[in-house]
């Protein structure tokens, strides 16, 4: 039987990254992925007529060096998202346009919303990033949701409206439900709260040709047979000692070591010999997926650019919460991308379809005129569906997780080692955080198999 150096579990940007890195360095490797394609939370749907839509993750954005490292070894081109023209702000059943950053919100509620982010993201520097447990105060900013935070800080319904919404927006997660702790450090570990809300200069600020899929289809072209899809691993058995046993649905594998790169409920699906320490089990437990629902409407041509619009809608009330114009680069269809985060996505998610995209087309009519109201393709989709997702975008934290039980995040348990773009300290949450967690993970293995450790 072959016995592996490493078998990565999940064919995400992680665990495809951390294969990468390991084939390079000359060590046998495979890939078990239970779904049919590569990506993970990252999934472009291609269509007949040449039209492709992101159903997961679609941006690249500052500082994110190991994305466009991969982007520019594969070839593969990225562009600038539009921020030519004005966006537009739904608040208060109208819809305002606006250019800049500030929107045209009372002067109070502005200056209150602006105050706030000021105080958040000096918190947030303080936070240390490898280990944000042993962060000044880390007990007392774990001990309250972020929503307990906002209520002490703002005093205006519009600023609370605006921290909500970005909220629902980064975790998919109400703020009723997230340590102040772990927003304060996934917010430092992409720039800062400004940068993750932003388009130019921010996370939101190119998109990829072809789809955000095309950089993972291309390791998996190099990889070739390497990686296994439909093969959902079951069991892992390290009782032999020396070497690991994965079971999957179809065979059993036996390597060295293994790095699970998987949305952090799903371990759980696994049948663990020893069983994981219960404290792995308990963190794993508090860190469920949040949950978003995408609309993609296409149209002729992006009609918004002719009414001096950038295609940039927020809104504070409703189901569509944020949009952006995703169109190809030569503007040969016009491509919106509207989300509905957070509890208004599981509301959402009571309606059928018909029902969901009458409600985000008159949302967005009221938005940008009747132009809108007749696309010529419009897709609903979640990975709260996916039962190799079950939610998107990212695993958030509620308190007293991280101080508690954080130091097992990343601790190697025998010889499997964990990945995946919750467990970043740089651009957690997005492809990039996904390739550095696969790159950290592989880089762990290789120091492991070098020192001999547990392989001697």
């Amino acid at each position: 039987m072959t016995i592996y150096d490493c078998i990565i579990v999940g064919a995400g940007y992680s665990g495809l990254a951390a294969a990468k890195s390991l084939r390079e360095a000359g060590k046998d490797v495979l890939i078990l992925e239970a779904r049919d394609r590569v990506g993970g939370r990252v999934r472009t749907k291609h269509y007949p007529d040449g039209r492709y839509e992101d159903h997961g993750a679609a941006f690249l954005g500052v500082q994110q060096d190991q994305m466009y490292a991969l982007a520019r070894e594969f070839n593969i081109h990225t562009f600038d998202v539009p921020t030519e023209g004005k966006s537009v702000l739904r608040y208060a059943g109208k819809p305002f346009r606006y250019s800049g950053l500030i929107p045209p919100l009372p002067y109070l509620s502005v200056l209150d919303a602006a105050l706030s982010v000021n105080r958040f993201e000096a918190m947030a520097e303080k936070i240390d990033l490898e280990e944000p447990w042993k962060s000044p105060n880390a007990e007392y900013l774990d001990s309250m949701t972020l929503e307990e935070w906002l209520q002490r800080q703002t005093w205006t319904k519009a600023a609370k409206d605006l921290f909500r919404v970005t909220a629902d927006l980064l975790w998919g997660t109400s703020t009723s439900q997230l340590s102040l702790l772990h927003c304060l450090w996934f917010s430092k570990a992409g720039v800062n709260l400004t940068v993750l809300g932003s388009v130019k200069d921010g996370g939101q600020e190119r998109l990829i040709e072809g789809g955000a899929q095309s950089i993972a289809n291309e390791i998996h072209r190099i990889l070739g047979k390497l990686v296994h899809l439909g093969e959902p691993v079951i069991g892992v058995d390290q009782r032999e000692g020396k070497t690991v046993a994965v079971e999957t649905t179809k065979a059993t594998y036996q390597a060295r070591h293994v790095i699970f790169a998987v949305p952090p409920p799903l371990v759980l699906k696994v049948d663990f010999e020893p069983p994981l320490p219960v404290q792995k089990t308990h963190l794993l437990q508090r860190m469920p997926m949040g949950a978003t629902y995408k609309v993609i409407l296409t149209y002729p041509k992006a009609f918004w650019h002719e009414e001096g619009l950038n295609g940039e809608i927020l809104s504070l009330e409703g189901f569509l919460a944020y949009g952006l114009d995703v169109s190809p680069e030569d503007r040969s269809r016009g491509v919106f991308m509207a989300f509905v985060v957070g509890a208004k996505a599981y509301r959402f998610a009571e309606m059928d379809e018909k029902t969901q995209k009458a409600t985000i087309l008159k949302e967005f009519v009221e938005c940008f005129g009747e132009d809108a109201a007749m696309p010529k393709h419009m897709t609903v989709h979640t990975m709260m569906d996916e039962q190799w997702s079950s939610g998107c975008p990212v695993a958030g934290m509620p308190p007293g997780a991280l101080t508690t039980l954080g130091t097992w995040l990343r601790k190697p348990i025998g010889r499997v080692h964990w990945a995946g773009t919750e467990l970043a300290t740089v651009w957690s949450g997005y492809m990039e955080g996904a390739v550095r967690s696969g790159q950290r993970a592989a880089q762990e293995v290789l120091e492991a198999m070098k020192l001999g450790g547990l392989d001697e």
